[in-house]
């Protein structure tokens, strides 16, 4: 399925190490940008692969995968279900849950107020963005919640 890039950055690191004691470093560094666009071509496919699959597919990844590349793509999804619902998975990136939070309406912020994952900075934003005090009731029943958060909550005005 997925190819695991990972193990090509520590290629490259490996090579970057070689160039550092070689006299050969322009034959390295095009092995590193060899290694780059491979990883580059990997990932596009990969995107497009994930893009092109039908909505019954990417809602059941947005709430059993655990791949962060996945996540990250359905938290984009142009599909409010496919959005929504990677929202609730705890293995969904905290950058994209704070991206998703920022445009998001307020059932989705809820629904981010109560994912395990979710940060205390995006916790704080979400308390900023809305009013609802469904939503803010989720943010404070976070175990990540800042008291600085649950202050400013309690205490609005």
């Amino acid at each position: 399925m997925s190819k695991n890039f990972e193990s090509q950055f520590s290629q490259i690191n490996n090579l970057l190490n070689e160039v550092e004691q070689s006299t050969s470093g322009k034959r390295l560094l095009a092995e590193i940008d060899d290694f780059c666009v491979e990883i580059d071509t990997g990932l596009e496919t990969r995107k497009d692969e994930v893009l092109k699959w039908p909505d019954e597919r990417k809602r059941k990844e947005a709430v059993d995968s655990e791949d962060p590349f996945v996540l990250n793509l359905l938290s984009m999804d142009e599909n409010f279900n496919v959005r929504t619902l990677s929202a609730c998975n705890p293995k969904t990136p905290s950058n994209s849950l704070r991206r998703l939070a920022e445009g998001a309406n307020d059932y989705v912020k809820m629904v981010i107020a109560n994912n395990p994952n979710s940060s205390p900075d995006i916790l704080d934003r979400i308390s900023e963005l809305s009013g609802e005090q469904e939503v803010l009731d989720a943010v404070k029943g976070n175990g990540n919640v800042s008291t600085v958060t649950k202050y400013k909550i309690e205490n609005r005005m």
